[in-house]
């Protein structure tokens, strides 16, 4: 399952990104975020990701992938250490 993203997650998107999650989460074997056209990254975002990851991996299928982030996003899950929790592409 792939996510395209594209603006801002921030606190106002990420629920709607969370029940869209939600609803496949036990039904997939991997989960893609697209961030190609994805400008902003808030915390919020960033629990989504994790949350996600924790998920698949209580599924047996810890396969969470993101590409396409740009310098800015990659930098926060650098300074983060998401770069060593998610696979990033």
């Amino acid at each position: 399952m792939t996510f395209e993203l594209e603006g801002r997650l921030n606190i106002v998107e990420t629920p709607a990104l969370q029940a869209a999650v939600d609803e496949v989460i036990g039904d997939t074997p991997a989960i893609v975020f697209d961030f190609k056209k994805l400008e902003y990254l808030s915390s919020a975002g960033l629990r989504i990701l994790l949350t996600t990851q924790q998920a698949m991996e209580e599924t047996g299928r810890p396969d969470v992938t993101v590409q396409g982030a740009n310098a800015d996003i990659l930098g926060v899950f650098a300074v983060t250490g998401f770069d060593s929790v998610l696979n990033i592409k």
